[in-house]
């Protein structure tokens, strides 16, 4: 419980700041009429989606199944981060557009002066709080909130890249004002590209698409070092929220009793989760560990292991 108050308190504090960030550089931006600030405060206000996402998948994560969600309540982060990674999309392309359209007409050199000293102390604050988010997701080892750091960490290269850019058209002139629109570009192209990827993250996610094929090699390897474990198939992984389920078909030796086979499965559970906390559950099925299963299922083995069971 103490590490569930202490990873919410993290995100709520990363939330209102990235809401107020937001807010007071999409209204700088609207009166300065910098668009490169005024997208800078959209991609703060990007950073709300995996706040809210966190939020969610902490806050569900602790409720147990109920008579209407027999699995579970984790795929209430997917849902959030569909919506939202919707609307932030198509807020992003209209800045893109709006930028295109700017080029064209020629509008005047923004303020940037002020709008400088806005994306400056956006810079300063997102930094903090990504080292103040990286300290607390190491000390309670938690990838999830490790994840939510290194996006403050890219708004405050966002930042920086947004008041370079203004310094030039400060120090330029109107004959340099083009940056503002130039930048507005780049990050209302970045914007899209995380946006989109958020969106059909959470497309995936609800559709039960497997992981990286990496996640599944780095759960995989934790199950046949466990004493008594000799074979393994059927292992499938599915990403819900910002967790894992995982299930496998796991084989021992035929000749030990049903209680003792429990137990090595439990000791594969044990394993997993001890290894990767993002993992919420692990389905074990018990299977003899027999030459007719071996040779008609196949094995999910690696390296010497393999070589091993094939010649039990």
């Amino acid at each position: 419980m103490a590490k569930l108050n202490t990873a919410t308190r993290i995100t709520w504090i990363g939330l209102f700041l990235n809401l107020l960030l937001g807010c007071v550089k999409v209204a700088g931006g609207w009166s300065l009429q910098s668009k490169a600030l005024l997208a800078d405060g959209a991609h703060s206000l990007l950073d709300l989606l995996t706040d809210i996402a966190v939020l969610v998948g902490l806050s569900m994560a602790s409720k147990p199944e109920d008579a209407n969600h027999l699995y579970g309540h984790h795929k209430f982060a997917s849902f959030a981060k569909l919506f939202v990674g919707g609307m932030l999309l198509l807020f992003s392309v209209g800045l893109v557009v709006a930028a295109l359209f700017d080029f064209r007409s020629g509008l005047s050199a923004p303020k940037a002066g002020a709008a400088v000293v806005l994306s400056l102390i956006s810079l300063v604050l997102k930094e903090g709080l990504f080292w103040w988010t990286r300290v607390v997701a190491k000390r309670l080892k938690s990838d999830l909130l490790m994840a939510n750091a290194w996006h403050h960490r890219m708004d405050s290269l966002s930042s920086l890249g947004v008041a370079v850019a203004l310094i030039g058209v400060w120090l330029g002139g109107k004959s340099w004002a083009f940056l503002d629109d130039a930048v507005t570009l780049i990050l209302g192209g970045y914007l899209i590209f995380e946006a989109t990827k958020i969106f059909l993250r959470a497309c995936s996610d609800l559709l039960d698409a497997a992981p990286e094929r990496a996640i599944i090699e780095d759960l995989r390897e934790h199950i046949l070092p466990t004493p008594g474990a000799l074979a393994y198939h059927d292992f499938r992984v599915r990403r819900v929220g910002d967790l894992y389920e995982v299930d496998l078909h796991l084989q021992v030796d035929p000749e030990i009793p049903v209680e003792a086979g429990h137990a090595i499965a439990r000791a594969v559970k044990r394993r997993m989760c001890e290894k990767h906390p993002e993992v919420s559950k692990v389905l074990v099925h018990v299977e003899p560990a027999n030459k007719e299963h071996i040779m008609n299922r196949g094995l999910s083995g690696s390296g010497d292991s393999d070589l091993k069971i094939s010649n039990h």
